[in-house]
């Protein structure tokens, strides 16, 4: 028979119900003023000026190797060539996969112009060949060039952004970039500028890479970009269109960005984002959909964040997030939804969410290790409709309410909990079955597993913590309570 419930371990929990667990010792402590510090370091650099893992490293956070970016090489391939081509054409083929939502803003953005932009079609261009390529289209500025008419990258083109080099869309202009070819800002400054555009005052520039197209990000900053509610303009896309391969071989990596919509990944296989500060996102920080062995190392999430700072769902496969730093915000810190498969969430640090600090909702085969999850304003660890789930070696500290909640699991689940620590939670290991928590060193586990398979087929589903009974305390290590008390009768659920 397939069994239901939790399997806990060497659990160290303060107010726990369950027997023989120890009290924690100071290491909860500890990581809670480390994340004190890291807060502080993050609130007093308000021009930041220091990247990810310096902050982290100096609050005394030990962090994964830095990714291995493939360097960036010189360019080769074909001489430059360029021309124009209509964008209504390259809407259309993103509308192919992502839909036509805020396309019209797009589109509208333009009017006056005509539909005709402007394409590098082969061979590398720099920023002094871009200018002479957009004509009246790009105003040098002191650094930089202000681009104020959308490009468009070609499949087999590059365009490279290089140290000290400065590239401004223009958001009145309508510009953005949409890259099919290469795209390569190495120690740039790529920003959204000016005021609201006269013809859609909700469009923002935004950069795009999809198709076979690859982006390479280092040691950039990129600030203020991205509009409307989908993953193709939402600010700094890698994300595959209909009938095109994967995007392969992209990474972001020791760059600052900030004020941007969100990040999105979608279909992309081998993604990396090491190393970033991510820093006062419009909605998700981060959002991966339908992508396999996306690696997101060491980055520090800051600042507002009006929803989930990092989303991984849809099916994705192979996802490593690990210590990466998410401090404050909205909602949950790292949601992982709707069949994710093989994610990893090692080492981070949730601190200060109003939400969970992390929630697993429909995942497979998550393992969620060594993390630190503190001082959130609901549960530390939320395992909902998941199987095979494995929580060890994290530490939860001042969670408003249970350290890990587990709720709503499918019948054959497990959810195994080992060797945790949970110091001053609203709860310590919670569930809305109390039978379902069972400890390794339980007498008659198989006793337990088998009532809580039949009785978790029948009775209602209770998702939302409620008040204990009035007599709760009076019956606390009373022996014989199931023979006494167990009615198979259902409650009322939710």
């Amino acid at each position: 028979m397939r069994r239901a419930g939790l399997w806990v371990a060497a659990v160290m929990a303060a107010g726990m119900a369950l027997p023989g667990f120890a009290a924690p010792d100071s290491h909860g402590q500890q990581q809670r003023q480390a994340v004190l510090r890291l807060a502080e370091a993050v609130a007093a650099d308000e021009a930041a000026r220091f990247g990810a893992r310096a902050l982290m490293a100096e609050a005394g956070f030990a962090l994964p190797p830095a990714a291995d970016v493939t360097p960036i090489g010189a360019p080769t391939g074909a001489a430059i060539s360029t021309g124009s081509f209509d964008l209504r054409i390259a809407l259309g083929r993103l509308a192919q996969a992502f839909g036509h939502e805020d396309n019209s803003a797009v589109l509208a953005a333009q009017a006056g112009r005509g539909p005709q932009v402007r394409m590098i079609e082969s061979g590398s261009l720099g920023l002094a060949d871009l200018a002479a390529l957009m004509g009246e289209d790009a105003v040098p500025g002191t650094g930089g060039l202000e681009l104020r008419a959308p490009l468009i990258i070609r499949h087999g083109a590059e365009l490279r952004i290089g140290p000290g080099e400065r590239l401004d869309l223009s958001r009145n202009h309508g510009a953005f970039v949409l890259n099919f070819g290469r795209l390569v800002l190495e120690g740039a400054v790529l920003r959204g500028v000016g005021g609201e555009s006269p013809d859609n005052a909700e469009f923002a520039p935004f950069v795009t890479t999809t198709g076979a197209g690859t982006l390479h990000v280092r040691d950039a900053e990129i600030a203020d970009l991205g509009f409307g509610s989908t993953v193709k303009y939402s600010g700094l896309s890698v994300i595959r269109g209909a009938l095109d391969r994967p995007a392969a071989g992209s990474f972001i990596a020791n760059s600052k960005i900030a004020r941007i919509k969100r990040i999105s990944v979608q279909a992309a296989e081998g993604l990396v984002i090491d190393g970033n500060r991510i820093q006062d996102a419009g909605s998700a920080a981060l959002v991966i959909l339908h992508s396999r062995d996306t690696r997101v190392t060491a980055n520090l999430l800051a600042g507002r964040s009006v929803t989930n700072a990092i989303r991984v769902l849809d099916g994705s496969s192979g996802t490593v997030l690990a210590g990466n730093a998410i401090l404050e915000g909205d909602r949950v810190g790292i949601l992982i939804k709707n069949a994710p498969d093989r994610t990893r969430v090692e080492g981070n640090i949730v601190w200060a969410r109003d939400g969970s600090g992390i929630k697993l909702d429909r995942a497979r085969c998550a393992r969620v290790s060594g993390n630190y999850v503190i001082g959130n304003r609901q549960k530390g660890i939320e395992v909902r409709h998941s199987l095979a789930a494995h929580l060890d070696g994290n530490v939860l500290v001042s969670n408003k309410s249970a350290g890990i909640w587990v709720s709503g699991q499918p019948a054959g689940a497990v959810t195994r909990i080992e060797d945790n620590v949970l110091d001053a939670n609203g709860a310590g290991v919670a569930t809305a079955t109390a039978e379902a928590i069972l400890p390794d060193t339980e007498d008659n586990l198989e006793k337990w597993l088998e009532l809580n398979t039949k009785f978790s087929a029948e009775w209602p589903n209770i998702t939302q913590s409620k008040e204990p009974p009035a007599d709760a305390d009076e019956h606390k290590g009373e022996e014989g309570k199931f023979e006494k008390f167990f009615n198979p009768e259902p409650g009322e659920g939710d």
